[in-house]
């Protein structure tokens, strides 16, 4: 739908239901002020959500922290969560103010900053403009830019936002690997339980992977006394701990991979989605899964994978798969060999606020996805 930006201000009617919704938290709160905060704040979220959904902008109203019970109660919030952006802080203002007050905890970790002028019956709220950050506690209305550059701000960072996948934040087209294999009946590659040759199926052959991966017992001087191996430790806390010390990306990818084998759902790896390119890959059968781990100075570790799925056993041949700068060139590409590819993957590292694109190719059919760090 096509939504007027270009003026400095918009209005959105309070309904009755957003009214309700904001009395229901603000009653949670233990006392009367913290409760009135929590009623506006509660207004200013469902009005910018409102007025986004008008223009087709995603977002998940209930993943944000201002819709959490306990993030309401334990700080001064009003965000909302642009699928695949990140946070946007909704502030209100009163009719009549020129101020509006940024709470300290809302100064950083935001894509941005909306300000909401309320009326003095709430039933009316004002989009007065947009900040794409602030560093102080107050701003005034005339620093605000218009709702034009907040669409031309979004745009720019329109992609797949892979820190968010750190919080549990994916958008819906990237499903859980086992919520993917559920919906397929035939026994998927990316469910295969071989690492390194081994099936790890027993807690013996995952030591048979670490041993190979660090031989000559050398994991013996990376594991603190309370992991080394005795009929008490978990061996995914050795794994764990392996994987949070090792700078050697190889190795880590590996580990990884064990621990998806072993325990899908660790926390420590569920930052891996997968996605379904049969429809869009001119009908053939092909997924693309993008994995993520943290490093210690705070960039990213990427895994790209294209698998065959359905009744295939290897990808199409001439497939290719190609890592793209923000620009469209690429700087990492594969291709899938005749009946002899299981899968094919590239690996890089990324710094925070870096743009790529992820590039599938097939014959004369392409699809790109771009991602944010």
């Amino acid at each position: 739908m096509n939504y007027p930006t270009e003026q400095q201000s918009i209005s959105i009617p309070i309904s009755a239901k957003f009214r309700d919704t904001a009395l229901q938290f603000a009653q949670e709160q233990p006392n009367q002020q913290k409760a009135k905060l929590v009623y506006l704040n509660t207004l200013a979220v469902q009005v910018v959500n409102n007025y986004l959904q008008m223009l087709d902008i995603s977002t998940a109203l209930e993943a944000s922290y201002s819709w959490d019970c306990w993030g309401r109660m334990g700080a001064d919030v009003a965000d909302l969560v642009l699928t695949g952006i990140g946070h946007l802080e909704c502030r209100y203002i009163r009719t009549g103010e020129e101020v509006c007050y940024i709470p300290p905890e809302v100064l950083n970790h935001r894509f941005g900053y909306v300000v909401v002028e309320i009326n003095q019956t709430c039933q009316e709220g004002k989009i007065r403009g947009f900040l794409p950050e602030v560093t102080t506690t107050e701003i005034n209305l005339e620093q605000l830019q218009t709702l034009e550059f907040f669409i031309e701000h979004y745009h720019q960072f329109s992609g797949v936002q892979l820190r968010q996948w750190l919080e549990g934040i994916y958008t819906s087209q990237w499903q859980g690997i086992e919520e993917l294999a559920l919906q397929k009946i035939p026994q998927l590659a990316f469910r295969s339980l071989k690492v390194r040759g081994f099936e790890i199926d027993t807690p013996k052959k995952v030591w048979q992977v670490i041993e190979q991966l660090y031989p000559q017992r050398s994991w013996e001087k990376i594991l603190p006394s309370t992991l080394l191996p005795n009929s008490d430790v978990e061996v995914t806390d050795i794994l764990v701990h392996l994987l949070q010390t090792t700078n050697d990306e190889e190795i880590r990818w590996t580990l990884a991979e064990v621990l998806w084998t072993i325990a899908p759902n660790h926390p420590v790896i569920t930052a891996r989605r997968i996605m379904d390119l049969g429809m869009q890959l001119a009908g053939n059968p092909v997924a693309l899964m993008v994995a993520i781990l943290p490093k210690q100075d705070k960039s990213l570790a990427v895994l790209l994978r294209v698998y065959p799925m359905g009744n295939q056993s290897y990808l199409p041949t001439g497939l290719k798969l190609a890592g793209l700068y923000e620009n469209g060139e690429p700087f990492l590409e594969v291709q899938a060999r005749q009946q002899r590819d299981n899968y094919i993957q590239l690996k890089f590292c990324a710094e925070l606020g870096e743009k790529f694109q992820i590039r599938v190719t097939l014959n004369n059919a392409t699809i790109t996805e771009k991602f944010v760090i």
